[in-house]
């Protein structure tokens, strides 16, 4: 559906206006003085129909360069791409629209930038309209529209136009949570019905939850392509770690920590600066070792790790967390949560103890050993993938979450 092969994008860095002029001006003379950035540099990918894909990296990782392209809003220095089927974009806030026309007249724009007749989309008004619930402000100026309500319209415009193809770039946390959980349901019913899309966003809970692959840029290169838990989970590693090659991350070998341990772990990713170990995570129901639970029982953690004299007492902390096949944390425990801190270096015992309201499945226990003097946290030694815990029940429920409740009728 989309293919990229070597597509780059440069921008001409001028200091001043001058430069500018004096190249046009004489340009043999000039050209060579003025650096060039690479805003993307040799990208290349495919993506096949029905595929939903997060699109990551750091902010000037060249993803929303890579999503202009694609969608035609400005065009490559080199390389090509193809789109197989036709495309529509939520791009940044005000990219389409025109701020003095009002909702409607946008919404007929917009059909006439993507080649629906207007006719057409006389048909599609009403749901739109329904979808972006600004009520008697659909007949206003777009430039007296919150910042919110231009997201709901916008949004109801790109993705009820059928598209074969929806890019959404980050514009949905402008947007209220009722109106977030909404466009997520809606991406669902695409995804169900075929349809391929690019999703770029900084939380890497939604582009779990959301995609089964991700490609993740840096320095407007692809570092990594692959499986969604795979990716973002290495990038994780990146963006709480001191390490500014990412790809010095990505080609790291496994720890050689992992030959003193006193567990070998099966992790699905671990890294972390080695000023501490996690030396052991066992899961215990009573005094029964195991990873197998009944929805409800106690599940008891016992956690095993390694300070170093002289670490900062005050900051090191502990957490877990049990999270779905998609990586999404479902309950997270930390000792600062609870106002608890080591009192000694060397080795120290943590028991997390916690009643598994949870639905039938199969979740993954993350252990971080924690350093919280800044923002974002950084990890001495985070494991996800310290264990790997079923949960049985008698029969099958909806959601995830298996709460206890007090019900009645009367």
């Amino acid at each position: 559906m989309i293919k990229v092969k070597e597509l780059t994008k440069v921008y001409k860095m001028y200091k001043n206006p001058g430069e500018r002029v004096k190249e046009a001006l004489f340009p043999k003379r000039y050209a060579r003085k003025i650096r060039d950035f690479y805003a993307l540099s040799g990208v290349s990918f495919e993506i096949e129909k029905g595929e939903t894909v997060g699109i990551i990296g750091k902010n000037g990782s060249g993803k929303s360069t890579l999503l202009k392209i694609l969608t035609g809003v400005i065009n490559q220095t080199s390389g090509e791409k193809r789109m197989g089927g036709s495309v529509s974009a939520l791009l940044e806030l005000g990219t389409g629209f025109n701020p003095e026309y009002s909702g409607i007249e946008n919404i007929y724009l917009n059909g006439t930038i993507m080649g629906i007749p207007r006719e057409e989309m006389a048909k599609k008004v009403d749901e739109i309209c329904d979808f972006a619930e600004i009520g008697d402000f659909i007949n206003q100026p777009v430039k007296n529209y919150s910042s919110g309500m231009f997201v709901r319209l916008a949004f109801a415009v790109a993705i009820n136009t059928d598209p074969e193809i929806l890019i959404v770039d980050e514009a949905l946390a402008v947007g209220d949570y009722r109106f977030q959980a909404k466009c997520y349901n809606k991406f669902e019913e695409m995804k169900e019905r075929g349809k391929t899309i690019l999703f770029v966003s900084h939380d890497i809970d939604a582009v779990r939850r959301f995609c089964t692959r991700a490609i993740w840029l840096d320095g407007g290169k692809v570092v990594m392509d692959g499986d969604v838990n795979s990716v973002s989970s290495k990038y994780m590693e990146f963006i709480t770690s001191n390490e500014t090659d990412a790809l010095a991350v990505i080609n790291k070998k496994k720890k050689e920590r992992e030959e003193i341990v006193e567990k070998e772990f099966e992790p699905i990713n671990r890294f972390g600066n080695d000023m501490g170990t996690i030396k052991n995570v066992r899961v215990f129901k009573g005094d029964d070792e195991t990873e197998i639970f009944n929805s409800g029982d106690e599940i008891c953690v016992e956690v095993t790790v390694d300070i170093p004299d002289g670490a900062d007492l005050e900051n090191t902390g502990l957490a877990i967390s049990l999270k779905d096949k998609s990586g999404t944390d479902l309950v997270v425990f930390a000792l600062h949560d609870f106002d608890m801190r080591f009192k000694t270096t060397g080795r120290n015992h943590v028991t997390f103890k916690f009643n598994a309201f949870l639905n039938c499945g199969e979740y993954t226990l993350t252990t971080g050993l924690e350093h919280r003097d800044s923002l974002p946290i950084s990890y001495f030694d985070y494991i996800e993938g310290s264990a790997y815990i079923k949960i049985l029940t008698d029969r099958e429920y909806f959601g995830v979450l298996k709460e206890p409740a007090d019900v009645s009728i009367g």
